[in-house]
């Protein structure tokens, strides 16, 4: 009877490994027959659409709070799925977090590690501080990090701001994104997917003209430590070559899907060319359904304002479009720059 119980649970271990990158794949629509499948995992930095919301994303200065148990595994509360997100399986893979956390801090910031490791890290921040008011985690990554052409936050002290958009699915608020951000002159990265691109590509098209920079948030949106080498390559390379033929652009700075990373990949991405770009700030934005107004938005993205913070926004939020115009006042009446990726010093943080 042992021998046999053991028999079942290695094969039962074999099949749960064995799934990895090729069940994030599967429903995360990468290809022409289910675009809307990868738009509602980048849509949605939570977890299960059945969770209720843990308040994991809900602090009062607008960071994350990774002390909580319900961040195991790299999960959290989440938004509804799409009507159109197809099986119970695609369904739950697109319901996996940009802004996952992981089981711990050590396992979080893997601070001191020398070796190469291919260990899955959730980002997300907690609300510790340093004296420049600059999110302690932040700080600690790119300390540990930066090494592999990754930025978590621009850690030179200058007083500036970068903005970020992630682009999973178009929700009638980019064009207006794009008409405060030429009417201020500011620049912003916008990470987009394959679906994103095919689906809207005078938005793709409009953001490369005005100066913008679009980055890539890989072709189907899987979480990338657990793909193989050549799987993390056709991720990235296929979206590069895409975005190269059709809108004659080439990408350099990219996102990890949901946050997830590891060492292994961030020096897979390093060979590749590519810059990766985390985030120092960031809120619970993504649910169309359950937006604050344009006011409270922007007291939450001004009043977590610190050196050298990098913004990751969600562009199918219309708190953000509306906010948007004061925010970027706020920075300029506060002595802050805003930086594109282009004008950060990579030196100066690795």
């Amino acid at each position: 009877m042992k021998i046999k119980a053991i028999i079942i649970a290695s094969a039962m271990m074999f099949a749960f490994l064995a799934s990895g990158c090729t069940d994030n794949n599967s429903g995360s629509g990468g290809g022409s027959g289910n675009s809307q499948s990868s738009a509602t995992e980048d849509s949605n930095p939570g977890g299960d659409s059945n969770e209720t919301n843990n308040g994991e994303y809900e602090n009062d200065d607008g960071f994350f709070n990774n002390s909580d148990d319900s961040s195991k595994d790299g999960e959290a509360s989440g938004e509804p799925s799409s009507e159109n997100s197809g099986d119970a399986d695609s369904s739950e893979s697109s319901q996996s977090s940009d802004m996952s956390t992981a089981d711990s801090d050590a396992t979080r910031i893997s601070l001191g590690a020398e070796e190469l490791r291919s260990t899955l890290i959730g980002w997300g921040l907690g609300k510790d501080r340093d004296e420049l008011s600059r999110p302690v985690d932040a700080v600690k990554a790119q300390r540990q990090y930066g090494k592999y052409s990754s930025l978590f936050i621009d850690a030179s002290g200058k007083n500036t701001v970068c903005l970020t958009f992630d682009e999973g699915y178009e929700n009638g608020c980019t064009a207006d994104i794009l008409d405060t951000l030429k009417k201020t002159g500011v620049k912003a990265a916008f990470f987009v997917t394959y679906d994103y691109c095919v689906n809207s590509p005078e938005l793709v098209e409009r953001m490369i003209k005005e100066g913008h920079i679009v980055g890539n948030h890989t072709y189907s949106h899987p979480s990338l430590p657990e793909c193989t080498d050549d799987e993390v390559k056709e991720e990235v390379m296929r979206l590069h070559d895409y975005v190269k033929e059709n809108f004659g652009y080439e990408m350099k700075y990219f996102r990890f899907p949901k946050g997830e990373f590891s060492e292994k990949t961030l020096s897979l991405l390093q060979s590749m060319g590519y810059t990766s770009v985390f985030w120092s700030f960031a809120y619970q934005d993504w649910d169309v359904d359950r937006q604050p107004s344009a006011a409270e938005a922007a007291e939450k993205v001004t009043s977590a304002t610190h050196r050298g913070a990098v913004f990751l926004l969600h562009a199918v939020s219309k708190a953000n479009a509306d906010a948007l115009a004061d925010i970027i006042d706020y920075w300029n009446t506060a002595g802050y720059t805003v930086e594109t990726l282009d004008d950060i010093d990579l030196k100066e943080n690795a």
